[in-house]
């Protein structure tokens, strides 16, 4: 019984210099002087506490200033406190694990680009002379499709997050260059013409430039291989024909001002491939040769 009284005379003398107490957690210094807070989690039959570190991050560490030593227990998690010799097992600590959790919203700002060709399919010259037909005829290398979304909201389908829906805002650059560069684009009665120029430009050209809403649907079936499917509404911001003897720019009508088309691309830590498709017609009833866009080329993805 004396021993007892002993042991516990010497546990409160150790504590009173190095521990601020309260009714829940007890401070103690480590020998490397960091302080460590023990709170309370339970208390069993017998009034002894099982206590834990409140910063149940990192492992417990062993606390030691001459007369108490505060160390690990074991894997159960509990702790042994030795003072003046006498060991007293704590009981056991709930480590309980950190799980971070992904949030199943986020934005990307930049997140898509597309770099490649682009090529008008399927055109229809019908309700023009014979000598008009083939005037949109192009030279592929140097017609170019460039974009990138400006932001993009993603949704997280699942909990692994290897399906997604994302919400962007695209801007498209489309340049289409003429086979013929002894012509330029007009409006004459509220039509699409060739104009037939002095001599032979350097080049000559069409621009279109728009402003887009892709839905895209994200699917990752393993780490850093990304497949997508997309779904844009494009809106015409402005269209010019441009040909450079010296360079001359002027704005053309005719272009539906509304565009819908459907796409898709695979990309590989972040770099792939991309196609895509203008369902609607390029220009308007009567006010063009009937035809569509095609694009294809590179692309880059932000990983998820």
């Amino acid at each position: 019984m004396k021993k007892l009284f002993v042991f516990a005379g010497v546990l409160l003398l150790a504590f009173s210099p190095v521990a601020a107490q309260n009714a829940d957690s007890v401070r103690f210094r480590r020998a490397d002087g960091k302080p460590v807070t023990i709170e309370t989690v339970d208390r069993d039959s017998l009034g002894i506490d099982t206590l834990r570190r409140i910063d149940t991050l990192r492992r417990i560490d062993t606390v030691d200033n001459g007369l108490v030593t505060l160390r690990d227990g074991g894997r159960d998690g509990s702790m042994v406190l030795e003072v003046a010799g006498f060991g007293l097992r704590l009981g056991h600590t709930p480590m309980q694990k950190m799980e971070v959790k992904s949030p199943r919203v986020w934005l990307n700002l930049l997140s898509d680009m597309e770099f490649g060709f682009t090529q008008l399919t399927g055109v229809d010259y019908s309700g023009y002379a014979p000598g008009e037909a083939g005037f949109l005829d192009q030279r592929l290398g140097p017609s170019f499709h460039f974009s990138f979304s400006v932001m993009q909201i993603c949704l997280s389908l699942n909990r692994s997050r290897t399906l997604s829906l994302g919400l962007g805002l695209q801007y498209t650059l489309d340049n289409i260059r003429l086979a013929d560069s002894g012509i330029t684009l007009g409006n004459i009665g509220g039509r699409l013409v060739p104009v037939a120029l002095d001599e032979p430009a350097d080049k000559s050209k069409a621009v279109t430039s728009s402003l887009g809403i892709p839905v895209r649907l994200i699917y990752e079936p393993v780490k850093r291989l990304r497949i997508t499917a997309v779904a844009y509404s494009d809106f015409m911001l402005g269209a010019d024909a441009i040909y450079k003897k010296p360079k001359e720019k002027h704005s053309l009508s005719g272009f539906r001002a509304y565009q819908f088309g459907l796409g898709a691309s695979v990309a590989y830590r972040g770099f792939g491939l991309y196609a895509r498709y203008g369902i609607t017609p390029l220009f308007k009833h009567d006010a063009g040769p009937d035809c569509h866009t095609v694009s294809f080329g590179f692309a880059y993805s932000l990983s998820l």
